[in-house]
């Protein structure tokens, strides 16, 4: 057995297509982290206001209209805001710009153009260069210190329980800003998971206190726990696990990432590893050896199973290589947060250990396609049969999946496709077909039972003297 296993790997080495689909890979592999470097690259334009439809729609308005007149106050703050959005360096005082000048800017506009206060707009306007000042410097403490003062003045006039209760998660947040010298810059992660819990922070609230919650409610508010717990997590341990421009992000992901890769791996072994016999005539030469035809059908077989893991682990390893040099190494310590809804909390692997979970989910998928694909070429004797048919399957029970979810047919919950994916299991996520995993793998099994039944039934019976 052993000498055929190693006969069978000596063949699949000796393949030209091998490393043909190797060297697409490992090219593959490069454009993916080229892709996830630059893909989070910021552009400070990006957040700059685009004042062109402004401009152009305040040119033919009728100031003398009341409405008109409105909209032309309107669309000129938003006008002088973007025109100092030019002159500003950081995303910082972009931030500052949007957040702390614009209101006073449209209310001196409301001043200067509606009501036609000329004391209240001199009074704006000290204001409004006193911010652009501070703006100009890069001064956030200031603001943030103005944020601070006002938050324990309305925390000390509220009664209301819950409003005081958010307005101290958020004197917390400006404190832990203040403190930890975190300026509102778009590149500092820590700034961006304080924004995203100031931003939710009203509806997340509500629907927690909320009773009897819909169907989108409960669900909505399991997004924003997730999120509100991996922020938290942020800020307390000060490690960045949102950033996906890291080689950490990528193995995280490879099932998602790199799947094609290992379907065509599946499809090329399998799908000749029989019939290729059949079509050069060699299996002539293979059946006058001392062995049964069910123990050289099983060699094929065992090569199948140790060559598949193997494969994964190589390209976990090339990637692990390239996504290191281009992106860096560090990530790799930082651990994977799944959020389970159940329990309503934060489930913490390492990186490798989540890689292993996830790939250990989906083995039934690789699996199930790789005995069919095996079959199909021990069956059919015609590799590219064996192949596209596989790929079609495959494709056909991404379809079926989706149907099953669409339309509630019994008939349609019997294929493999509804059961083979275990991910569920690693990521907490609900399983849409409230299937008892027990039962899935049953099925599961059931499916690689048959196709081998019949494969060994009809390689055992096969007449291979016209070959």
């Amino acid at each position: 057995m052993i000498r055929l296993i190693k006969a069978e790997l000596k063949k699949i080495f000796c393949k030209k297509s091998f490393y043909i689909v190797t060297i697409l890979f490992i090219m593959y592999a490069i454009l993916t982290n080229i892709i996830s470097k630059e893909i989070n690259v910021y552009d400070l334009n990006n957040e700059r206001l685009d004042i062109t439809e402004a401009e152009n729609t305040n040119s033919n308005l009728d100031l003398n209209n009341p409405d008109d007149l409105l909209i032309y106050v309107a669309n000129l703050t938003t006008i002088e805001i973007g025109k100092t959005d030019i002159n500003s360096k950081t995303s910082n005082q972009l931030y500052l710009n949007h957040n702390y000048l614009y209101p006073v800017v449209e209310k001196l506009n409301e001043s200067k153009y509606i009501l036609k206060d000329e004391e209240k707009t001199k009074e704006l306007e000290i204001e409004k260069n006193a911010i652009m000042a501070k703006i100009s410097a890069d001064d956030y403490k200031y603001f943030v210190n103005k944020n601070i003062e006002e938050l324990k003045e309305k925390i000390n006039t509220t009664t209301d329980k819950e409003t005081k209760e958010r307005l101290n998660i958020r004197l917390k947040l400006a404190e832990y800003r203040l403190k930890n010298n975190i300026s509102f810059d778009s590149n500092n992660y820590l700034n961006n998971a304080i924004i995203d819990i100031e931003t939710d922070l009203v509806e997340y609230r509500n629907l927690k206190v909320k009773k009897n919650l819909t169907i989108d409610e409960r669900e909505r508010l399991q997004n924003l726990d997730s999120m509100f717990l991996k922020n938290k997590y942020i800020l307390e341990e000060q490690i960045d696990i949102n950033n996906t421009s890291t080689v950490r992000y990528i193995l995280s992901n490879f099932n998602s990432e790199f799947q094609i890769f290992i379907l065509i791996y599946i499809v090329m072994i399998c799908g000749s590893i029989v019939s290729e016999e059949f079509n050069k005539g060699t299996i002539k030469y293979l059946l006058t050896k001392p062995f049964k035809r069910r123990t050289i059908l099983t060699s094929k077989l065992l090569t199948i199973l140790i060559l598949i893991p193997l494969i994964i682990f190589f390209m976990i390893l090339i990637e692990i290589i390239i996504g290191g040099i281009m992106l860096g190494f560090d990530s790799l310590s930082i651990p994977v947060l799944v959020y389970n809804a159940s329990e309503c909390v934060l489930v913490k692997y390492s990186c490798f250990n989540y890689l292993f979970m996830s790939l250990v989910a989906c083995a039934p998928i690789y699996i199930v396609l790789s005995i069919l694909c095996f079959g199909l070429s021990t069956i059919t004797t015609s590799t590219s049969a064996a192949i596209t048919i596989t790929f079609l399957f495959y494709l056909v029970s991404e379809v079926i999946k989706n149907l099953a979810l669409i339309y509630n047919l019994s008939i349609l919950k019997a294929f493999v496709s509804i059961h083979w994916d275990f991910s569920y299991l690693v990521n907490y996520h609900n399983n849409p077909f409230k299937f008892d995993p027990f039962h899935s793998l049953l099925i599961v099994l059931g499916y690689i039972s048959v196709i081998l039944c019949l494969t060994y039934l009809y390689f055992s019976k096969k007449d291979v003297k016209n070959i």
